[in-house]
């Protein structure tokens, strides 16, 4: 959205005349003999490149309007601050050691994801309070349930949201992405990417996340009119300008908010020239960029407004708790962000002193803070629920703001979770297929695959061991069941409840009386496909003994890779090999129906080439250029515990198990957040309309 310059221009002559006598050394200064509500913060972030600088200028003036805000009152809030270096610190340790002292009120940090989410881990463990700039979804949603985690900004998901809109409003039409999804920062940009450039209406001329050169040589290469480029280090923003320059590439760059701050100027000089991105920032209207650099002389640096305005928060919660002395810290934070009687201004000493005499007075004001309205959403309180992102460019060795955006989020139901909730709307249509006939249904058979293992990816067993469960309640007997997993799960070292898995909490124990017919390790994709073809070797003695009258059931949960799924991380079944083995099974009359239901990323990749036969049908979590999500975070075990793709087929099927295809796909497209359910081959399989699970599920 574009303000007026000279809206922008008055409000930075009324600052001006306002603080023009202000210096850095004269902002705070000694309150008197009041009641002192003295707080700790322990603030964790980076301190290179002068960076602690920036840190401590905001918390200054924020001890300033602290002063203004109490000045009359008789008692008033004081913090102190304890400054950690987030690159050089033991996290682990700093988390647990911050978690478990008294004196810490709460702790602000984590600019950067991978740090905050180790930060997160311990703190909320600790029950200790943590506001943070850190933006991934995966963060935002593992601790959303716990109250304790407080992300000032959307996540990336919005950021990412906004790089696209700027393409679709300069006239692109196509996209690629350069990004590492090995990275918590760049992860969440690969998981959305390929989804919102489809909602959006862009091509996707491709992800690139392998080795660093390589991928920005591909995405040079691959013809898109606009590069949205999420480094994770500014010095990478370098190589890509070097790379850039040295090419003929007529694609446009834009960058994510590494992109953007005084270190990346310093850092880079002249290669910082011309780069054009968004980050979040302040609210123009709150005038605080203009403030600061008339404060301090300095361009404010990335997360300074949010920052402020989590220790802002803090302090009226202070107020609050010390007003209602039966309150936690989480409860003040949520009564202050839930008021809505009336606006009392926004962040300056002035407006503050309106805050805490409301609050004073019992009542509820509206709060807004340097960033803008400080809107929780109503059920996790974990995210602010609209950010403003500046539209910048580095000219003449300065940030210029070509315009200030936010995302629309019209494919949004509501806001919880900042982005989270993208609904897809471009649905698949099939055709009638009512002319495919078959013969009679005399038995069923099921191959069930949790295609990883170790504790980290818990929620692939925890997924198929309740489809194994779903199958048994419905009268499979284990003799037709091939049920293929590591078994490292229930009696591992970090479970704390041994010989259980569950797949949400105080669930069901998916594990009670499991039978187990193959080890993954002990295994290999080829043993897969003799598996499936019934081809008994000395490996597979268990096999798929099908014929033209049995419904074969195929569920497979695990991790994916552009035409493959991994198998035990080292290992792939290649898009070709299970293609080949397809055709085969067709060819010898190995089935009569078959459904593969696919929960990986990129799955589409692998079955949009599996097409053809009669009688096959395949559902995968995600298109071929998307990632699926994970579902149900257990911050007590550290582990996701399960998918959305599957939890929304187990409550589908398990409501009613005769429910047709068609309206299955209608459920797992409509819930499963992030992705795109694709289903390949429907018109070679028959009306979906009239066809339902029943035939799969109910031996």
């Amino acid at each position: 959205m574009r303000k007026n310059n000279l809206y922008l221009l008055f409000i930075g002559l009324i600052i001006t005349s306002i603080f023009s006598s202000c210096s850095e050394d004269s902002l705070v200064e000694t309150m008197d003999n009041r009641e002192c509500i003295e707080k700790k913060i322990a603030v964790v972030l980076p301190s290179r490149d002068g960076m602690q600088a920036n840190w401590k200028r905001i918390f200054t003036l924020l001890d300033h309007n602290m002063q203004v805000a109490f000045g009359h009152c008789p008692a008033y809030v004081k913090f102190s601050y304890e400054f950690y270096d987030e690159e050089n610190e033991n996290l682990d340790e700093l988390g647990n050691a911050l978690a478990n002292r008294d004196d810490i009120y709460a702790v602000i940090g984590g600019l950067y994801s991978e740090n905050a989410e180790k930060l997160a881990l311990r703190l909320v463990r600790g029950e200790k309070t943590f506001m943070t700039t850190a933006t991934t979804e995966e963060l935002v949603r593992a601790f959303a349930s716990s109250g304790l985690l407080w992300a000032m900004t959307e996540t990336d998901i919005t950021q990412c949201e906004v790089l696209l809109s700027k393409v679709v409003n300069y006239g692109g039409k196509s996209v690629a992405l350069i990004a590492d999804d090995t990275n918590k920062y760049g992860k969440t940009f690969v998981d959305w990417f390929g989804f919102q450039a489809l909602e959006l209406g862009l091509t996707n001329k491709g992800i690139f996340n392998g080795e660093f050169e390589e991928a920005v040589s591909n995405a040079f290469d691959s013809g898109a009119d606009y590069i949205i480029c999420v480094p994770s280090v500014i010095d990478e923003i370098r190589t890509i300008v070097e790379k850039y320059n040295r090419t003929d590439c007529n694609s446009k760059l834009l960058f994510s908010d590494i992109g953007y701050g005084s270190d990346v100027v310093e850092r880079l000089g002249s290669y910082s020239e011309g780069i054009e991105g968004v980050c979040f920032g302040a609210d123009p209207e709150t005038g605080f960029d203009i403030s600061f650099r008339t404060y301090f002389g300095v361009e404010p640096t990335v997360g300074a407004a949010q920052l402020y305005d989590a220790g802002m928060l803090l302090a009226y919660s202070a107020w609050y708790q010390h007003l209602h002395d039966d309150v936690s810290l989480t409860g003040a934070l949520r009564s202050i962000v839930d008021g809505r009687d009336f606006n009392m201004g926004s962040w300056m000493g002035e407006d503050m002193r309106n805050v805490v005499d409301a609050l004073s007075a019992g009542k509820s004001p509206y709060v807004r803070g340097a960033s803008g309205w400080l809107d929780f959403d109503s059920k996790v309180y974990t995210n602010v629920l609209a950010s403003v992102y500046y539209n910048y460019k580095v000219y003449d060795g300065h940030y210029i703001i070509l315009d200030y955006n936010t995302a629309d989020g019209g494919n949004r139901t509501d806001a919880t979770l900042a982005g989270w909730n993208w609904k897809a709307s471009q649905q698949q249509e099939f055709s009638d297929g009512s002319n495919i006939q078959y013969g009679p249904l005399k038995e069923n058979k099921a191959l069930l695959v949790a295609a990883s293992s170790e504790w980290k990816n818990y929620r692939h067993q925890a997924d198929v061991l309740s489809i194994y469960q779903l199958l048994k309640e419905h009268g499979y007997s284990d003799e037709d069941i091939i049920l293929i997993a590591e078994d490292d799960i229930a009696n591992n070292p970090l479970n704390p409840t041994p010989g259980e898995i569950r797949v949400k909490p105080m669930g069901e124990n998916v594990y009670k009386d499991v039978r187990i017919d193959y080890k993954l390790s002990d295994i290999s994709p080829n043993d897969f496909i003799n598996i499936l073809k019934g081809k008994m070797t000395s490996a597979t003695p268990k096999v798929i003994e099908g014929d033209e009258n049995t419904n074969i059931f195929i569920f497979w949960s695990g991790h994916g890779m552009p035409n493959s799924l991994v198998w035990n991380e080292y290992q792939y079944l290649r898009t070709g090999d299970l293609a080949s083995t397809l055709c085969e099974m067709a060819e010898e009359r190995r089935y009569r129906k078959l459904a593969f239901f696919t929960e990986a990323c990129y799955s589409g990749s692998v079955f949009e080439k599996c097409t053809g036969n009669k009688g096959m049908i395949f559902f995968t979590a995600a298109n071929p250029f998307e990632t699926s999500k994970a579902d149900m975070f257990s911050p007590e075990m550290g582990i996701w515990m399960s998918n959305r793709f599957t939890s929304t087929f187990l409550e589908s099927v398990s409501f009613q198990s005769v429910i047709p295809l068609h309206d299955l796909y209608n459920r797992l497209f409509i819930s499963t957040v992030g992705s795109h359910v694709m289903v390949y081959n429907a018109e070679n399989f028959g009306n979906l309309h009239t066809s339902t699970m029943d035939e799969f599920i109910n031996p």
